[in-house]
């Protein structure tokens, strides 16, 4: 994925059009590239370069996109953190990955200047929304106002992301995404709905960024042209009137979410009539509870997904029109899937 292409195409085709869309405030992919562009240009001063690691550690706010974007502008890698992470765990991976910049905002139960102290390979910390003594603003990168950033040489199998799953025991444990592979989501995606997908769409995001289902928000936004509607954090009720306002047409969220939503009182009173579909992963649904949030959306085609971190997914995807919303569904045709049996053989076809 050549990510300063893919925002200069996006600017140059949809100028003023929303990129994002963030507490009812647009930000159109024109600005979306200057800012990144800015935010590059401002990382570069700071002595960034290739390969070096750089975390993020923010709420679902614009600036996380603006900073993952930047980062692969100048082929530097992205250690993206969940903000709900205490400073004892943001301070173990990012001193597992090495980081050398991290961007941040304040948080009333994190030191800087233990990150500092405990954080050797760490030089600068990058601070939104706020002035912290012996950090950089956030804000003052994004001044540059350049339109251009210099072409830097990025390989394929260079170090985009290292995502820290928590996986089953001992710490978490970092997975390694390469920018070849920035580009396998969008092209998943898009096999899975059949190319449903274009710049007239608008989606809805309530998941982290931290998290790869997060992500694929950001890869699809700026290789579709489509208009992202961002909410910080996942509010039922808000949620159902962000689709309903914004007619949204799609979006994915993981079981426990389509439970919240069915909960509310309010759920049956919202047009849900723009959805094409939807999509659940993550976790083991309720087919029951998915096919009740259905019925109120029944043009919608409902998708189950699975995949890893490690299989930078979605993998496998129910197909669109199917009604088994019991199975996963199938891989991409690029995929290439075993079953075993318990004691660890590869089963046969159809066993």
């Amino acid at each position: 994925m050549n990510v300063i292409d893919l925002l200069e195409e996006r600017a140059n085709q949809y100028g003023d059009k929303p990129a994002i869309i963030f507490r009812e405030a647009q930000i159109s992919f024109s600005q979306l590239r200057d800012k990144v562009f800015s935010l590059s240009h401002g990382l570069l001063k700071l002595g960034v370069k290739p390969g070096d690691k750089v975390g993020i550690y923010l709420p679902s706010w614009p600036e996380y996109i603006y900073s993952y974007l930047a980062i692969w502008s100048i082929g530097a890698c992205s250690v993206p953190l969940d903000f709900m992470l205490t400073e004892d765990e943001i301070t173990s991976c990012l001193l597992h990955a090495e980081a050398k910049i991290l961007i941040t905002k304040h948080k009333a139960n994190i030191s800087f200047n233990n990150l500092k102290t405990n954080l050797p390979f760490l030089k600068e910390i990058i601070v939104c929304q706020s002035k912290e003594a012996g950090t950089s603003s956030f804000e003052e990168l994004l001044t540059a106002g350049l339109k251009s950033l210099p072409k830097i040489t990025i390989r394929e199998k260079d170090c985009a992301i290292i995502f820290y799953t928590s996986g089953t025991t001992g710490k978490p444990k970092g997975v390694l995404i390469n920018y070849a592979q920035l580009d396998a989501p969008p092209q998943s995606m898009a096999f899975f709905v059949n190319s449903d997908l274009s710049s007239k769409d608008t989606t809805l995001c309530a998941l982290p960024f931290s998290h790869l289902g997060g992500l694929i928000y950001i890869q699809n936004t700026i290789t579709f042209g489509l208009t992202l509607v961002l909410m910080e954090r996942f509010m039922p009720l808000d949620f159902l009137k962000n689709v309903s306002s914004y007619k949204i047409n799609f979006f994915w969220i993981v079981p426990s979410m389509y439970y919240a939503l069915l909960q509310l009182k309010e759920f049956e009173t919202f047009d849900l009539s723009s959805l094409r579909w939807i999509v659940t992963f993550g976790a083991s649904s309720s087919p029951d509870a998915l096919r009740r949030f259905h019925q109120f959306c029944p043009k919608a085609s409902l998708l189950n997904g699975w995949g890893l971190t490690e299989t930078n997914a979605p993998t496998v995807v129910l197909p669109m029109g199917s009604s088994k919303i019991e199975s996963v569904g199938r891989p991409a045709p690029w995929i290439e899937v075993k079953v075993f049996s318990d004691e660890g053989k590869d089963l046969a076809l159809g066993r």
